[in-house]
């Protein structure tokens, strides 16, 4: 019970922890229809809000978009790709190396050498942004950004968060809520990765997505993120100052990591930072996600070449960032009950009780 396997991994994965059917089957009843009704719901709304803008019978909401590139990078876990910043003028540069991308033609899946994007520390706002030696305009980056988010960058937290389970069922006498946590997190692991791509024929007949969107195309996005691992972010406290985010982050992990210290007897086979990433910087990435980008329409669907990403990048904030609706059970660290989870809140709550208020013990959305 003190591990699942002795094996090394050689990479993440985001789909590989075996469960029994019946286990399956029990606890896809908890979450299964949950999150069907967040992604129909979404995706009507979405499909009626189109139409009424295209016809201009509404707007879209109101858009900085300088100012929202700059609150995707500092406010989610995109900070990673911090690099450095000038001393003159405090221009941060974020680097994105391996890019991976779609272009419209023949939804192609590409992968550019470096994006860059430079943003202003003092004023929050977008400077530039290159895709290899290309400049982009800030609608596109706003695009690229998020597509990274859905497709490249979000997945990581998903597959390290394996590392942060247990489903024995031996478990379940020890920590019932672990064994029904890791269940749900390798359930929706599943979900989030191959069955995602079963519903782009519905998405597509909705008239959301265009025809030539290829699922397998979208896919490669993913596999390229979860390969690429964790991007080394040595110099990302230089970032607290400007962000609330990596502020809360900082010190929330510290009192993760202490806590479960003393708690560890209570959560066997488990690894302390994966279950971090897998909770508290999984579901507050979901809710930053949701908060930030406040209307899908913002993503430019209409573009020449990267109008794809954009249809995707609509689809997922309406039906797949936000909180599933009528949960049954206590998810959040502050309803839990179990003496580390209560811990965690409590400390975490004095450093910020908004976003303390948002994680949960597993991955739900």
């Amino acid at each position: 019970m003190n591990s699942l396997t002795d094996d090394i991994a050689e990479e993440l994965d985001m789909d590989h922890i075996y469960v029994t059917f019946s286990r399956v089957f029990v606890d896809a009843s908890f979450v299964g229809p949950n999150a069907y009704f967040l992604w129909i719901k979404g995706c009507l709304m979405l499909q009626l809000r189109q139409k009424l803008l295209k016809k201009g019978w509404i707007k879209k909401k109101p858009l900085n978009v300088e100012k929202l590139i700059a609150t995707l990078l500092l406010e989610q876990t995109q900070a990673i790709h911090y690099y450095a910043k000038t001393k003159e003028d405090n221009i941060a540069g974020f680097f994105f190396a391996d890019f991976p991308y779609v272009e419209n033609e023949g939804c192609t899946y590409k992968v550019a050498d470096l994006f860059t994007v430079d943003i202003d520390l003092d004023k929050k706002v977008f400077v530039k942004a290159k895709l290899d030696d290309e400049t982009l305009t800030a609608s596109e980056t706003l695009t690229l950004l998020w597509f990274n988010t859905i497709a490249a960058q979000h997945v990581k937290l998903h597959a390290l968060a394996n590392w942060g389970v247990n489903p024995a069922p031996e478990v379940k006498a020890v920590n019932p809520q672990l064994h029904r946590n890791s269940i749900i997190t390798i359930l929706y692991n599943y979900f989030g990765f191959t069955c995602f791509k079963g519903y782009f024929d519905t998405w597509k007949s909705m008239g959301l997505l265009s025809e030539g969107w290829n699922p397998e195309t979208f896919v490669e996005c993913f596999k390229h993120g979860i390969r690429d691992n964790i991007w080394q972010h040595p110099n990302i406290e230089e970032l607290a100052k400007y962000s609330r985010f990596v502020t809360f982050i900082v010190k929330t992990r510290a009192v993760f990591i202490s806590e479960f210290a003393k708690y560890k007897d209570d959560f066997p086979g488990v690894h302390g930072e994966a279950m971090f990433v897998g909770t508290v910087l999984h579901s507050l990435d979901h809710s930053l996600m949701d908060w930030n980008l406040q209307d899908p329409l913002w993503l430019d669907v209409d573009h020449p070449r990267f109008g794809m990403m954009a249809e995707i990048g609509r689809v997922v904030k309406v039906g797949f960032v936000s909180d599933l609706p009528f949960i049954m059970f206590s998810k959040r660290f502050k309803d839990h009950g179990h003496p580390f989870y209560e811990s965690v809140y409590k400390k975490a709550a004095k450093f910020d009780k908004l976003l303390a208020d948002t994680m949960d013990t597993c991955i739900i959305k």
